[in-house]
């Protein structure tokens, strides 16, 4: 779950929501400074079904006791969040294992940004690193079996893996941003572009209208991009899980929604 601050309380944001979001962004995307995604659905679904593994655990979310609302998604322990991504990409492979094994990468790539083995506990650290020998492993196991079908066998290339790895970390990152609430300029790095460089893109809200953003360089195929994803208001501080589960259950449902254009 994420949080965006609404006065006396908060706009509280399903991780698969938000993960939708991750994929209106990616269909919109393309142009002849940005290539689109390739396989285009592939990669777009992975980034709609990144936090798939989030699904059950969002139905009925625990509690936070230091600030008395769900936990936040960086909030949950090792051992929940290590089994909530191996739950996501087993789901994912229902789907199909290209976007998958993108799951699996996404994981791969916010473990390596984010999980600290000099501060973890050893059993976290040992947890964390029994997950990603797992992933690794799958991994492997699915770029050689997709590259045995003529259907995939360009789309398992180590650059065209890499690219739709960044892919699906950028508009990760924006939707977060977005869902978030944007009050300042966000500035994100490693973007892929048509060519083997990466770009920078800023994104602003120039008149300090979290609906109204502009993104610059400009990514997408279309002169302007709307989004949408859903919250609910979750107003006070709870010490009891299921009073709290029980108000968010209860909770007016709020629109997110945004409109992105580029930067004049």
């Amino acid at each position: 779950m994420l949080f965006r601050d609404d006065g006396d309380g908060v706009i509280a944001i399903a991780q698969p929501s938000h993960s939708w979001l991750s994929g209106q962004l990616l269909r919109a995307w393309g142009n002849d400074g940005f290539a689109a995604p390739s396989p285009h659905e592939e990669v777009c679904l992975a980034a709609e079904l990144h936090d798939i593994g989030w699904l059950v655990w969002e139905t009925a979310p625990t509690l936070n006791p230091a600030t008395g609302r769900p936990h936040a998604f960086h909030e949950v322990g090792a051992e929940t969040h290590t089994g909530l991504w191996t739950r996501g990409v087993r789901l994912a492979r229902v789907f199909g294992h290209y976007p998958a094994l993108l799951v699996s990468l996404h994981a791969d790539t916010l473990y390596g940004l984010f999980f600290d083995f000099t501060k973890a506990s050893p059993e976290d650290a040992a947890r964390v690193r029994a997950f990603l020998a797992t992933q690794h492993s799958f991994q492997r196991q699915t770029i050689e079996a997709l590259g045995a079908d003529p259907h995939y066998r360009v789309e398992v290339a180590p650059d065209v893996i890499e690219r739709n790895r960044r892919l699906v970390a950028t508009v990760d990152r924006l939707s977060l941003e977005i869902c978030w609430g944007v009050t300042r300029e966000i500035r994100i790095p490693n973007v892929p572009t048509t060519g083997t460089e990466c770009a920078g893109l800023c994104l602003r809200a120039p008149n300090g209208n979290v609906a109204e953003l502009t993104l610059d360089p400009w990514p997408f195929a279309g002169d302007h991009v709307e989004v949408v994803c859903e919250g609910r208001r979750l107003r006070g501080r709870f010490t009891e899980e299921a009073a709290m589960r029980d108000a968010l259950d209860g909770a007016e449902r709020i629109t997110i929604a945004a409109a992105l254009r580029p930067e004049l």
